[in-house]
């Protein structure tokens, strides 16, 4: 892992990793709510959202995988650890492209 070799610092690095990625869950939801006009939509779009969620879920085990499997014998994480972080940077882009397009270049705005 990077920067991490003893036990307090993994304990220290789940907790946080634990505690932060509860957004990933509860977050697109109140995004869907905020961007949606017509109300009603909103059970079949936050559905739609957390079907292709799944789809990135059910190919990111596989495909991290094959990334730590290309390192050798000794596992390596750091690639997997740039995968995990570059794939959450795409999807806060793709967030914040959909908000840019609702509300425009204003930083607080009520959608």
């Amino acid at each position: 892992m990077i920067a991490v070799d003893g036990l307090g610092s993994i304990v220290t690095l789940a907790v946080l990793f634990g505690f932060f990625s509860g957004v990933f869950i509860a977050l697109p939801p109140v995004c869907f709510v905020a961007l949606t006009a017509d109300k009603s939509k909103i059970g079949s779009r936050i559905g739609m959202a957390f079907a292709f969620m799944g789809f990135g879920t059910l190919a990111g085990g596989p495909g991290g995988g094959a990334i730590l499997q290309n390192y050798g014998p000794h596992l390596q994480w750091t690639g997997l650890w740039i995968y995990g972080g570059v794939s959450c940077a795409v999807a806060a882009a793709i967030f914040t492209v959909v908000r840019m397009m609702k509300a425009g270049g204003k930083l607080m705005v009520k959608v």
